[in-house]
């Protein structure tokens, strides 16, 4: 005979089922509820319960209902918080490429050979990276804001190289690569502010 699980157990088994739906590891979601992940994983092993004012704070973060942590039966989740957010972020860096995509093709029609219209590809590009920061800054995705970060760098460096490039030619400055060295020192500050964070982030927990 199957022994009945207590209370304590099934809201734990609920905390573990609706966080993996959503996509999300204990840190993630102790960083969202200004917990930590020791309590996080406390609640999982049912060796503690939050309160009911945090699972309310759950339930609506998960799109349930409160009383679906006290059930055994779990409910359906239409569309995951990780599967919603890839949509949004896809969507907003389509949307910053079908700009820059309209205004290369307007430039291109309307006023060809005054500039190399194509550079705006490359503008599109540090634009995109700046728009993966912000996403990544919001959902605490700290190795992919460092990723954008850098991409930001040599995309920034390398829109500013070719256009002087292009504007300067047909006799371009030689020292215009020099310009590449300045990504060097931002690069590092960029990854020793990554572990910084990380290191700072582990002794808080």
């Amino acid at each position: 005979m199957e022994e009945k699980k207590s209370l304590e157990q099934i809201i734990a088994d609920n905390l573990v089922y609706y966080r993996k739906a959503s996509g999300l590891t204990q840190l993630e979601v102790a960083e969202k509820f200004n917990y930590s992940d020791k309590s996080i994983s406390k609640w999982e092993r049912a060796e503690g319960m939050p309160d009911i004012l945090v699972l309310k704070a759950l339930a609506d973060f998960y799109d349930i209902r409160v009383d679906d942590f006290f059930k055994e039966e779990k409910a359906k989740i239409k569309m995951t918080r990780k599967s919603k957010r890839w949509f949004i972020f896809g969507l907003s860096e389509t949307l910053v490429w079908l700009v820059f995509g309209v205004f290369f093709t307007v430039f291109s029609i309307f006023l060809s050979g005054v500039f190399a219209w194509w550079l705006l590809f490359v503008y599109a590009a540090a634009a995109s990276a700046i728009l993966a920061v912000v996403w990544a800054g919001i959902y605490h995705k700290r190795l992919y804001q460092l990723i954008a970060t850098s991409c930001i760098v040599w995309f920034t460096i390398a829109s500013v190289y070719l256009t002087a490039l292009m504007v300067t030619l047909p006799n371009p400055n030689q020292n215009i690569w020099l310009l590449f060295l300045i990504g060097v020192p931002l690069e590092i500050l960029a990854i020793l502010w990554y572990f910084l964070r990380k290191n700072l982030k582990k002794r808080v927990n």
